[in-house]
């Protein structure tokens, strides 16, 4: 774990390292990953987050990549701190189950290691319906899409 010294200019991070156990894609800086539970399940390992539910609901989000981790390699994952670049997408009507209770990312929305993600944080805000989903850090921009794009977040992936 590296933790970044306190100073007045710079917003404090804390780092761990971690194996890219994705064996298709290289993880480049601002995507989002999860502990791989099903493949490694070592604690070290991190992967894309399943295409469909995830049953882990958020809880299982590693943090975010801050420079390119090769398929197989070892790097660094930020798990705290301001990111001035992470992958992050709208769910507004996709059809998946939760996109009732998700909508377009304004500056303040609750992240979450996402459902039906694809290496990005998802938006989530609070619904009629009953689910829980595990907030990992919260937007410093508005996001209205559903491509991925990359803005400004606070992670809390500890």
């Amino acid at each position: 774990m590296i933790l970044q010294r306190i100073n007045r200019s710079d917003p404090e991070k804390i780092f761990i390292v971690v194996k890219n156990s994705y064996s298709t894609a290289s993880l480049t800086n601002g995507q989002s990953v999860i502990w791989d539970w099903t493949t490694d399940a070592d604690g070290v390992g991190v992967t894309l987050a399943t295409a469909t539910e995830n049953v882990a609901a958020g809880t299982d989000f590693a943090g975010v990549a801050v420079d390119t981790i090769a398929a197989g390699a070892y790097g660094l994952l930020q798990i705290y701190g301001y990111h001035s670049a992470v992958r992050v997408r709208s769910l507004t009507s996709t059809g998946h189950v939760y996109h009732e209770s998700r909508g377009e990312v304004a500056a303040g929305t609750r992240l979450t290691a996402g459902i039906t993600n694809v290496f990005a944080m998802e938006g989530v805000t609070p619904a009629e319906t009953a689910q829980i989903l595990h907030p990992c850090g919260f937007a410093f921009a508005a996001q209205a899409s559903y491509t991925t794009k990359a803005i400004a977040v606070f992670i809390k992936a500890l």
